[in-house]
């Protein structure tokens, strides 16, 4: 919505500019010269424009994509050790022996000794 309110005034200003400035003017670049309006060049630097920040925005996401792609390969990976690890721990609890508690006084037929 942001991009909107920022957009549609430069474009509405953008096109007026374009509509007021008709006439045809000499324009040249180094040793070319070609006559056209300021209007039509405004719109192809904006449309120009537009394209070298689309293309920058898609090289940024690129990298984005790839760092996703790779989080999304670990998070399965992870996944799938999480379940071995569960069905793993299943398998101990469902072997395991109870093994009775070590009673806190010892019962040794051995006669204390004296000192």
């Amino acid at each position: 919505m942001i991009r909107l309110i920022l957009i549609i005034p430069f474009l509405l200003a953008l096109i007026l500019f374009a509509a007021s400035n008709q006439d045809s003017l000499q324009m040249w670049l180094l040793t070319y010269g070609w006559s056209s309006s300021v209007g039509i060049v405004a719109l192809i630097v904006a449309a120009i424009s537009f394209l070298l920040g689309a293309f920058s925005v898609w090289v940024v996401e690129l990298a984005q994509r790839r760092r996703a792609r790779k989080a999304e390969a670990q998070i399965r990976e992870l996944n799938v050790t999480l379940t071995q690890r569960d069905a793993e721990l299943a398998q101990l609890r469902r072997d395991a022996v109870m093994v009775p508690p070590i009673s806190e006084t010892p019962h040794t037929s051995l006669p204390p000794q004296s000192l």
